[in-house]
């Protein structure tokens, strides 16, 4: 059985958006917070693909970026929520695009260069991360970073709160939201 907060946190993953068809719902998950995530995502019985691509993939399986279709109830998101909440194990995506065509966009995001050119592997859906990186964006960098998403959730560095990203003409809104 689900704990409050739980339910809590599905019922902002689901909220309807006034006007909008209802939308997917999923988690980027980051296989190398824990050395559970992996078996879980193998046996979970949930759309998913890895972030990297052929060699990497294969070579980093275990502490890879998942990118995860969810259902409110499913075994693996009530897993994922009562196991993992605090722990910066994932970023929750809102998006009406299909999982083939986020993960297209999530790829060109994992990469990152200096001005010299040389490349970094940015872990932008780690909550830490990401509720510290979107608030200092210029509306360009949003735009790059969101492409078909709709909203963005991550756990506070409070657990008993979630922050609550959405991208509403050319200004960030950010939401703080009590699980209490």
């Amino acid at each position: 059985m689900a704990s409050a907060q739980t339910n809590q946190i599905i019922s902002q993953l689901w909220r309807p958006v006034e006007g909008q068809a209802p939308l997917n719902v999923y988690a980027i998950v980051d296989a190398a917070r824990s050395d559970s995530i992996y078996p879980e995502i193998l046996g979970a019985i949930v759309p998913s693909v890895c972030l990297h691509r052929g060699k990497m993939a294969e070579e980093l399986a275990w502490v890879a970026p998942y990118l995860v279709r969810l259902q409110a109830q499913d075994p693996f998101l009530l897993w994922l929520l009562e196991a993992g909440w605090g722990k910066s194990r994932a970023a929750f995506v809102r998006s009406s695009a299909t999982l083939n065509e986020l993960k297209r966009h999530f790829r060109t995001c994992l990469t990152v260069y200096d001005e010299e050119g040389k490349s970094y592997f940015f872990r932008f859906y780690d909550p830490r991360v990401m509720r510290t990186y979107l608030p200092t964006c210029n509306a360009a960098e949003i735009k790059t970073v969101y492409g078909p998403v709709e909203s963005f959730i991550v756990e506070d560095g409070d657990p008993s709160k979630l922050l609550h990203f959405s991208w509403a003409g050319e200004k960030l809104q950010k939401e703080k939201i009590s699980l209490t």
